[in-house]
């Protein structure tokens, strides 16, 4: 069978939405869930190679839209739920008219800015204002993923207004390996609640992580162990 182009994929949506719960570690109840977007073809070995092939034929931004409707409209787990979904900046400052036609009446949003994002500083009074305003018009919530790789440094995390902090998922991997991981978690977690937001860590797949993570006041986790 021929592959489909990027565009093609996109045109007829080829796409399933998941739903990854987001727990609160505390009692490791159910506190919103991130959507996950996969394949109906198998012609990529993973949705990171579609999306990296999007990029490079200029359909990032397609494909972002697309999906983040799918996510929002397919969304079943009850209006007070938080939805976490992943946009870049530039598409959340260019497309406005659609998400706000999209987010309307679509309970509560959390918008999660992708780790490969970044803004240059003279749009970053646009970005503050915009976020403002959907803050206002559909309570809409903001987070920054991955913190940890990519560009999500300290400095990118308090630029601009954000309710959570998402840690990459491969921060936990090592953690009984060092005792500077630990010390790092507790030291990101109370610099981050002392700026009134919440810590999301991500790739929890153990027990003793959940343990670790209950132990030292985490409020969020993600990962393959609540499935």
């Amino acid at each position: 069978m021929k592959k489909p182009s990027i565009s093609e994929i996109i045109d007829q949506n080829l796409f399933d939405t998941i739903y990854e719960p987001i727990v609160a570690v505390e009692n490791t109840q159910v506190f919103g869930y991130e959507s996950l977007t996969r394949l109906k073809t198998n012609h990529w070995n993973a949705i990171s190679d579609f999306i990296e092939e999007a990029e490079q034929d200029g359909l990032q931004k397609a494909f972002e839209l697309l999906t983040l409707h799918n996510a929002v409209k397919r969304f079943k787990k009850g209006e007070n739920t938080p939805l976490f979904v992943n946009i870049s900046y530039d598409t959340f400052l260019e497309n406005q008219e659609e998400l706000h036609e999209t987010l309307l009446d679509n309970g509560k949003i959390v918008f999660e800015f992708l780790e490969t994002s970044m803004l240059p500083q003279d749009r970053m009074n646009d970005l503050e204002k915009q976020l403002h305003l959907f803050q206002k018009k559909h309570k809409t919530k903001f987070a920054i993923d991955d913190f940890g790789s990519g560009y999500a440094d300290l400095h990118r995390v308090f630029a601009h207004h954000s309710d959570f902090v998402k840690t990459d998922r491969l921060l936990l991997r090592d953690l009984f390996e060092s005792d500077g991981k630990k010390i790092f978690f507790q030291q990101l977690h109370d610099y981050v609640k002392k700026h009134h937001k919440s810590l999301i860590v991500e790739g929890v797949e153990t027990k003793e992580q959940l343990k670790f993570l209950q132990d030292i006041g985490i409020p969020y986790a993600q990962g393959y162990y609540f499935h």
